[in-house]
């Protein structure tokens, strides 16, 4: 998953075929077109992600909690500089690997009694949450995952435009995160927000790659890692060796590989290192489950003490991490961010926990 920093973008990188900031080896089996999509839609010049959030909103980010009402775009970038672009084809079977991505996140979610209002894009014909956006930073995948920062500032720019008082209109909720789907192979990433890091860096979303560079050529990204990606969008930690979470140390990461070993942040992989692409066979956890919001309490928080001091939904810095807060951003400690006045021009619709 990757980090945002006050005005530095911070990398890690990821073991489960999910990834933060590095990765990767560009294929060569992607469609190949001399004329590229015109970018839709155009992003502002300068995003505007302060303009008007409330207290709770510079919290938890535009995603908030699994359990909140929650519209996922989808924007598939065309790689202008290669010219590999996404074939209709290649779109349907990113389609249903989401789908089935979304099925499982309900199925999880029932085991806790929670039902979840997630909106995806389903192959409607002309639906919002279907966009296509060709990048003039150029896309790199690879075993790497360290796009630039000039491409990830105008996935920052388009996320903003793409947030309209419209489209939360459209779904009864201000709760919007963004799946940017990249032609190339590469690691998968997430960008989330961190309380923090106050208005600043307010968008999330995920940058999943048409093929893992981890697998063999060719090979798709998995539902699993789909998943993956989405559940870091609500707050959910990466549990092995490399997060970049304060709270998942060694002993942690031990006692989740003994006791779940199916755990879908520990990896997206099948035992035997396969993947799956018609089901997600792997779980949530009920430690996953409390830093999600899915349960108010999980069997750890006697045995590892760090984890009383989690928010669910919420990203927060190191102690020793050297961010500087913005003031009046954030509550101290864990527990529940209590409801608070939003401002005049605050979205509407706003959840409160």
């Amino acid at each position: 998953m990757r980090t945002k920093l006050a005005a530095l973008l911070l990398a890690v990188l990821l073991l489960t075929g999910c990834v933060p900031y590095m990765r990767w080896q560009i294929t060569t089996n992607i469609p190949q077109t001399q004329q590229m999509p015109a970018p839709t839609p155009a992003p502002t010049a300068t995003p505007q992600p302060d303009s008007g959030l409330s207290r709770r909103q510079m919290v938890y980010g535009s995603a908030g909690l699994l359990t909140e009402p929650t519209v996922l775009v989808s924007v598939y970038l065309n790689d202008a500089a290669g010219g590999r672009v996404w074939t209709e084809d290649a779109k349907a079977e990113t389609r249903q690997y989401l789908a089935t991505a979304v099925q499982w996140l309900n199925e999880q979610a029932e085991t806790y009694g929670r039902t979840l209002q997630l909106y995806y894009d389903d192959g409607t014909v002309n639906s919002p949450l279907c966009r296509t956006y060709t990048p003039k930073s150029a896309i790199r995948g690879g075993r790497s995952s360290e796009e630039s920062d000039a491409l990830l500032t105008e996935l920052d720019a388009v996320s903003a435009t793409l947030d309209t008082a419209a489209l939360q209109k459209t779904y009864g909720t201000d709760r919007v995160a963004f799946l940017y789907f990249l032609p190339v192979s590469g690691a998968s990433f997430t960008m989330v927000h961190y309380a923090d890091d106050g208005s600043n860096f307010y968008h999330e979303y995920s940058c999943l790659y048409r093929y893992d560079v981890y697998a063999g050529e060719g090979e798709s990204e998995s539902p699993a890692t789909y998943a993956h990606e989405i559940l870091h969008l609500f707050g959910a930690p990466d549990l092995y060796e490399g997060s970049s979470d304060d709270f998942v140390d060694d002993a942690l990461i031990a006692y989740v590989e003994e006791t779940y070993p199916d755990e879908i942040m520990n990896s997206t992989y099948n035992d035997d290192g396969t993947s799956s692409f018609d089901s997600v066979h792997k779980a949530i956890s009920p430690l996953t489950a409390y830093c999600l919001g899915l349960t108010d309490t999980c069997p750890e928080l006697e045995q590892f003490p760090k984890l009383a001091n989690i928010t669910p939904g919420v990203f927060r810095y190191p102690a020793d991490s050297g961010s500087t807060p913005d003031t009046g951003n954030d509550a101290d400690g864990g527990g529940e961010v209590g409801d608070e006045p939003d401002s005049a021009q605050a979205w509407p619709g706003a959840v409160a926990v």
